[in-house]
């Protein structure tokens, strides 16, 4: 429609692009004075994009005196515009304060973006002398079976050493056959999802959650059937009214993005659920290591071992870049596992599995957790103490005080449609709950702040950043 272009693969949002090419379409006369313009619905329809979208760029652009609203009759073009009118063959251009104020960061924007995202620790506390003094080791005295393939199910010595961690940290009570080495969460949902193939059709899974676990189960064809999560968890009594047997994914410890924490009730439920249906529970221990008070709380699988696939990584304690991570799983499941992960050949380091077992053996893995924790826990304190000074009654800080991220709310009848997208342009990375959710357009005023890979400089710069982008928002 009036030969407008989306390009998704620029940096400048739907909205900035549409503007500048109606403006544009304005000033050469393209568009005439007077003309009505098609509503926001059809046009959205058309460019197959959000309505929402389109509600932005004609508001921005009355706001800017390109277009004119009346009341019953439509959208025109304004009357009093000059049009085909050039100075030096450029176009003038009516910039609105946000464009100018972007335009203006333009230079800090491109190179400085402040990432507010979930899930990533701070990558420069990773211990690095320490950890490449480990690999040394290993390398120089191991035997020479360590730089072969492996068992496929992962390092002895690794696995022998997660039971005795495990049970002392988490009360999990395992023995070494019962533990798979993967290279990463990712890879233990997927071990798991080709496992089930053939058993299961449908797949539990809360909304908002991580969009790999939705990818990985969508490719090998199960039903995704979405459970609400809300203050307490995923709502259980909502999964007790399929009543079929299926695979339930679930973060009971620390829900990603909500920070939710699953109590006692509705833990006992969904086994008892589990049990009755003769499901499996996938329970994805994200970062609940990083409680920031009391002590962590005990994980699903201590409950039921024969029901519960406890998925876990050192991508959070350590660094993602190692790419290690592990499962636990009932033992009447080992022959399908290992059955599984020899037909794909999928395979983890052994030099570096080896490193880790002989690292958490000298206890530098809860040393480097302990130090992690009181680092974010003073970033937590002071991000809240920034978030509450600037925004006050317009905010609600949701979730436990765990891990890397906390869930910021926004009151829904002034911030419903702020488009999160554009805060690259205001120099800051921002990630809303709609990104995360299989049932859109409830969480449009729900957002993540990360806060793990980010010191106390970069969060006061990017808070300031986020008032900047979210008071321009509202006001155009």
């Amino acid at each position: 429609m009036f030969g407008l272009k989306i390009n998704r693969n620029l940096d400048l949002s739907l909205t900035r692009q549409l503007c500048d090419q109606l403006r544009e379409l304005i000033e050469k006369g393209i568009l005439k004075s007077g003309q009505r313009l098609p509503s926001t619905r059809k046009m959205a329809d058309e460019l197959q994009i959000s309505r929402n979208v389109m509600v932005e760029v004609y508001e921005q652009l009355t706001a800017e005196g390109y277009l004119e609203s009346i009341v019953g009759s439509g959208t025109y073009v304004s009357k009093n515009i000059v049009q085909d009118r050039y100075i030096n063959n450029s176009k003038q251009i009516i910039k609105s304060r946000k464009e100018k104020k972007i335009e203006e960061n333009l230079d800090i924007v491109n190179n400085d973006i402040i990432q507010f995202v979930g899930g990533i620790p701070d990558l420069k506390l990773f211990p690095r002398k320490l950890w490449s003094k480990y690999l040394k080791n290993t390398v120089q005295n191991s035997t020479a079976d360590i730089f072969g393939y492996g068992d496929i199910l992962g390092d002895f010595e690794l696995r022998k050493t997660l039971t005795d961690y495990l049970f002392r940290v988490k009360g999990i009570q395992c023995n070494p056959d019962q533990i798979i080495i993967t290279s990463g969460s990712s890879e233990g949902f997927m071990l798991t999802a080709r496992v089930f193939t053939n058993k299961y059709k449908s797949v539990f899974v809360e909304d908002p959650t991580v969009n790999f676990i939705k990818t990985i189960f969508n490719k090998l064809n199960y039903h995704l059937k979405p459970i609400t999560v809300d203050k307490d968890g995923m709502k259980i009594e909502d999964l007790e009214k399929y009543k079929q047997a299926g695979l339930i994914l679930l973060t009971p410890s620390h829900q990603f993005p909500t920070g939710s924490i699953l109590p006692i009730h509705r833990r006992q439920r969904v086994i008892q659920i589990a049990e009755t249906t003769k499901s499996y529970l996938v329970e994805d221990d994200y970062d609940s290591e990083f409680r920031l008070k009391g002590v962590p709380i005990p994980p699903l699988q201590v409950l039921n071992s024969s029901r519960v696939i406890y998925v876990s990584t050192f991508s959070k304690n350590m660094s993602p870049g190692l790419r290690l991570g592990f499962l636990v799983i009932p033992t009447d499941l080992i022959n399908d596992f290992r059955t599984v992960k020899n037909t794909l050949n999928i395979r983890t380091s052994t030099i570096k599995q080896r490193a880790m077992a002989y690292f958490i053996k000298d206890g530098h893995l809860d040393r480097q957790i302990y130090r992690m924790k009181k680092e974010y826990k003073k970033r937590r304190s002071y991000m809240i103490t920034l978030l509450s000074k600037k925004f006050g009654g317009d905010i609600t800080i949701q979730g436990d005080e765990t891990g890397m991220h906390l869930q910021l709310e926004f009151l829904p009848e002034k911030y419903n449609l702020i488009n999160w997208n554009s805060a690259e342009q205001y120099g800051i990375k921002i990630i809303s709950f709609e990104e995360y959710s299989l049932i859109k357009g409830e969480n449009k005023n729900k957002i993540v702040l990360g806060y793990g890979n980010l010191d106390l400089k970069n969060i006061k710069s990017g808070i300031n950043r986020l008032v900047e982008f979210v008071e321009d928002e509202i006001k155009e």
